[in-house]
């Protein structure tokens, strides 16, 4: 299947698109994002949408002008609306102590509300592709978060917007014949091809090696974050109601009731655990912390600066110590 037809099928099986829906596009002006734009235009064709384009210059790059340009350009070309927004990356990374990555992603998302609220859309897309999804996959998994979900494909954010990934079934190489098979002008982001960051070095150092093992391993790693978000739905759900039986969350402290807890499968210990951990959610502390509740063991574990877990007999406890 081509890019459009994996496009057009995944948004009329999930019904993210509908009739007069009011829809704002987050375009970069790079490959994936150009492909979204020209695909969305050609469903505006065939169904009765709204489209609004943004672009953000992060004040990062040089870079940055040229994308925008290309954008505003395309967008003027396909007769949509762009606004072109600045953000001042840096300074909210400094201020809130976060990754110039964070910070960005951050900052784009509060932009693209504000915007989407403002001038009453409601729903956001970004172009997240199966290659996005896999690189996130396996940086999770890295990272010992024991989870395979990966990106979702869709997020809501109140009852009036929420934000889509209609691109998230497509792999890079098929978005890559779309855009040439068009002769759609796009921008090439250097720092892409930057190992500085861990999503770089899985891009450009692992998943080669993958496709080479395999050349479908994209696509089956989107499959098994298809099948880990159904079952991660179903026990949530579950998870959810045993933790209002064992757990009582207060101001500063969570309480665990371990009579309660210790009765119910091993799995749904692991999601309670997982969901009442204020800080590091991560296996290895969740297993570490489980195996202090099976040994009773009493000495104080903390789990951060601000947060620390102990056990008293059949109670375990999360206390927050700097408020």
């Amino acid at each position: 299947m081509k890019a459009w037809d994996i496009f057009y099928k995944n948004i009329s099986q999930n019904n993210f698109i509908k009739t007069k829906d009011k829809i704002v596009l987050a375009v970069s002006g790079g490959i994936d994002s150009i492909c979204m734009l020209h695909l969305f235009w050609r469903l505006a064709k065939k169904i009765n949408i709204k489209l609004l384009v943004v672009n953000f210059n992060h004040n990062l790059r040089e870079e940055s002008i040229k994308e925008a340009k290309t954008v505003k350009d395309l967008s003027s070309k396909l007769e949509i609306e762009c606004f072109l927004k600045k953000i001042n990356v840096r300074e909210y990374s400094k201020k809130y102590s976060i990754s110039i990555e964070t910070a960005g992603r951050n900052l784009r998302y509060l932009t693209l509300e504000e915007i989407a609220k403002k001038y009453k859309y409601n729903k956001i897309t970004t172009a997240h592709n199966a290659n996005d999804n896999a690189e996130t996959v396996l940086m999770w998994l890295l990272r010992g978060s024991g989870n395979f979900v990966g990106i979702p494909q869709e997020r809501k954010i109140n009852k009036n917007l929420v934000v889509i990934r209609p691109l998230l079934p497509i792999t890079r190489k098929l978005i890559e014949e779309y855009v040439k098979s068009h002769n759609l002008p796009f921008c090439i982001d250097k720092s892409n091809f930057s190992d500085i960051y861990t999503r770089n070095k899985i891009r450009l150092l692992l998943m080669p090696i993958f496709e080479k093992i395999n050349h479908k391993a994209v696509e089956h790693i989107f499959d098994l974050s298809c099948i880990q978000t159904r079952e991660d739905a179903y026990l949530e759900e579950i998870s959810s109601n045993f933790i209002k039986k064992c757990v009582k969350m207060q101001k500063n402290q969570i309480l665990l009731d371990l009579i309660m807890f210790l009765r119910y499968n091993k799995a749904i210990q692991f999601r309670i655990l997982k969901s009442i951990l204020p800080q590091k959610k991560y296996s290895l502390c969740i297993n570490l912390i489980m195996h202090k509740i099976l040994s009773a063991d009493v000495s104080i574990y903390r789990l951060s600066a601000d947060w620390i877990f102990k056990i008293k007999p059949q109670k375990a406890y999360f206390i927050r110590e700097r408020k």
